[in-house]
């Protein structure tokens, strides 16, 4: 029985550790992080890929569907909701070199919509990036 208790002893002590480590270093670190737009016809249309190091936010449009791929992030509040759309067409890149102070917490979003001028006009609020009812992905900067 003193085995087992022991052994049991060491992988929580085992899994503590680890779990600790995890949290500091996202505390102290930074993490890139990727969201997909909802899929269609098993294809995803979009995606939104977030590196930490230089705050570089990428959105990409995926599928030629006559749509844009649309990046969208959040610092927290709908206030601070920012909704970048790549409308250059199936196969393009938008890169967007941020200024984001490290170790602040972010979501990601993608999705996708028909651009009509201003940062949701036309927006598809049921393909994935719906900061109300969607989960995105967290990152730090």
């Amino acid at each position: 029985m003193n085995k087992i208790t022991r052994a049991l002893s060491v992988a929580v002590a085992a899994l503590a550790f680890t779990m600790t480590s995890a949290v500091t270093s996202h505390a102290d670190g930074s993490q890139d992080g990727t969201a997909y737009a909802r899929p269609v016809g098993g294809d995803f249309p979009a995606k939104a890929h977030f590196k930490a190091y230089g705050e570089i936010f990428t959105i990409y449009d995926l599928k030629k569907d006559g749509r844009s791929g649309i990046g969208v992030l959040s610092y927290g509040s709908a206030a601070s909701t920012y909704y970048y759309w790549n409308h250059s067409g199936a196969g393009t890149t938008l890169t967007k070199n941020l200024d984001i102070a490290e170790g602040r917490p972010l979501v990601i979003w993608s999705c996708t919509g028909n651009y009509q001028g201003t940062p949701t006009g036309g927006l598809d609020w049921t393909s994935g990036c719906n900061p109300n009812t969607d989960v995105g992905t967290a990152v730090w900067a």
